[in-house]
């Protein structure tokens, strides 16, 4: 078998072949990828069987219903689409330079640094460039680094949820965050003196998906304290939908504290006097390892740090998770 080189891949592959591995992976039929790539179905089939002859790998399993990749033609799909997702950021910048404007940055936040510091941040970085265009993500930390990896973002203020994500990101903390549990302000326990996390499991609660940072402090409150977890439960990563259930039901949930001071200062929510677990880790500046920031994003970053050195973060009192 030959070695693979980049340079020969640069003068062997074709963007259309990119397109047919995304495609095929989407569709999982040769008819339907050929179909969206405007090609007769044998002329893409050719040009897989040309992609297999030069990786020296099956890449697609031909199963009589569908076209399922191999392990190795997975990788090959994850690289493809990472290839494509940079392909079109360039000619998008390169589009709205070409028009006058500053390119465009796309972060991802978590819900506790979308209100915190990222504004005051991208205000302070737009001052100086009105026609950057900015879109921010608002996930878990899980889901946000997968577009990170995948060249959908350009960096994530958020987690590390896993050790071997060191080896992919770059990581630079920035704050620690304390979680408390909220209730709607006519909730039967706002204005409880005391409340235990035991008495809170047989209420219904709103709370991140499994694999999110949050919700693994909250699950591991709840195994320190010999306690199961609840079985009513609405799953969502969405602040202002989770505020929005809390309103006039008897639903809980466990927000950072960040997220809550606007919505607390209105009168229609209440902080029950429990905190849950220890405080999250850190969240941080998160970006691809060995790859350079553009100037926007690098901006962006020595914004964040200097409000972090100035913020002072004020919680109030609460008595930790008891059972």
């Amino acid at each position: 078998m030959d070695k693979l080189s980049s340079i020969g891949l640069c003068g062997w592959m074709r963007f259309k072949h990119l397109l047919l591995l995304i495609h095929l992976d989407k569709r999982r039929n040769m008819h339907a990828a050929a179909r969206q790539m405007h090609l007769s179905q044998p002329a893409a089939s050719k040009m897989l069987r040309d992609l297999e002859a030069y990786f020296g790998f099956t890449i697609f399993e031909r199963q009589p219903r569908a076209m399922v990749p191999t392990e190795l033609g997975a990788q090959l799909v994850r690289h493809a689409e990472i290839l494509l997702n940079d392909t079109e950021r360039m000619v998008e910048d390169i589009q709205r330079m070409r028009e006058g404007g500053y390119g465009r940055l796309r972060i991802g936040a978590i819900p506790a640094a979308a209100p915190e510091i990222l504004p005051a941040a991208i205000a302070a970085l737009k001052r100086p460039r009105p026609r950057l265009s900015v879109s921010i993500d608002e996930q878990s930390s899980d889901r946000l680094l997968q577009a990170l990896e995948y060249k959908q973002l350009d960096l994530v203020i958020g987690r590390l949820t896993a050790v071997s994500q060191h080896n992919l990101f770059d990581f630079e903390p920035l704050l620690e965050e304390p979680l408390r549990v909220v209730a709607g302000s006519d909730h039967p326990l706002a204005g409880q003196a005391r409340v235990t996390l035991a008495a809170l499991r047989h209420w219904p609660w709103i709370l991140h998906p499994p694999t999110s940072p949050m919700r693994q402090v909250f699950e591991a409150a709840l195994a320190d304290a010999g306690i199961a977890s609840p079985d009513d439960t609405i799953e969502t990563t969405s602040t202002q939908t989770t505020l929005q259930l809390l309103l006039g039901s008897t639903m809980l949930a466990v927000l950072p504290w960040s997220v809550l001071k606007r919505p607390l200062a209105s009168g229609q929510y209440a902080v029950l006097p429990l905190t849950i677990g220890k405080p999250l880790d850190y969240y941080g500046i998160i970006t691809r390892k060995h790859e350079p920031l553009s100037s926007a994003a690098a901006e962006l970053v020595t914004e964040l740090r200097q409000r972090v050195a100035s913020a002072k973060p004020l919680v109030p009192g609460a008595s930790p998770a008891g059972i």
